[in-house]
């Protein structure tokens, strides 16, 4: 008995629809596989201490993160202003629009505790739902350098002495401290103490 030409047309036909659907999850195991097995590349701040330069270039941002937010404020051209106690507030622009945001940029080089102290210690204000910011009257420049800053690694920590921080007219103790530590989480390296008198008002 010959076989029925339709009899094979379907049998054809479920095979095509199983192998169709067979081929595209062997590909997405494969393709799972290779990722896994992909070796993770370290950023350069994963890999903190290796180069004096490396460190002096992070504390030399850390130390202007205060700055950026208060330039943020001055940048922001649709921005109000707003007057109250003899202080001016400008209002921040949406990328520092709340707490949350200006703690989580502060935390990309200052622990937690700290980044939430130097956000107290901003005069901030809430003019309906926005946040303004008003700016200091007194700065900290900060001097960091290679040639002013030491560095030494123990247990995967870093501390780091940075002598002669700023001009002697500014503070008699110029030396500052800083102790950096790995974040379980991302593996980066964060500030978890800075110690000295100088600007120490905007940390503690």
């Amino acid at each position: 008995m010959k076989p029925n030409w339709k009899t094979w047309t379907v049998c054809l036909s479920l095979a095509l629809f199983v192998t169709g659907c067979t081929l595209p999850a062997k590909e997405e195991s494969k393709s799972k596989t290779k990722a896994r097995n992909k070796p993770v590349k370290l950023s350069a701040i994963q890999k903190l201490g290796d180069n004096k330069m490396d460190v002096v270039l992070f504390l030399n941002r850390a130390e202007h993160l205060l700055e950026e937010v208060y330039f943020a404020a001055l940048d922001n051209a649709k921005g109000k202003t707003v007057y109250e106690d003899g202080l001016m507030f400008r209002e921040l622009p949406e990328r520092f629009s709340s707490k949350d945001k200006i703690v989580d940029y502060f935390g990309r080089f200052w622990s937690k505790p700290l980044a939430l102290a130097m956000y107290d210690k901003l005069t901030t204000k809430l003019v309906k739902e926005k946040l303004f910011l008003a700016i200091p009257r007194v700065d900290y420049p900060v001097l960091i350098s290679v040639r002013n800053t030491t560095v030494a690694k123990s247990n995967g920590e870093l501390d780091v002495t940075v002598l002669d921080a700023t001009d002697p007219s500014f503070a008699s103790d110029r030396t500052l401290h800083y102790r950096l530590v790995r974040d379980r989480k991302t593996k980066r390296f964060e500030i978890k103490a800075r110690s000295g008198t100088y600007g120490s008002e905007q940390f503690q």
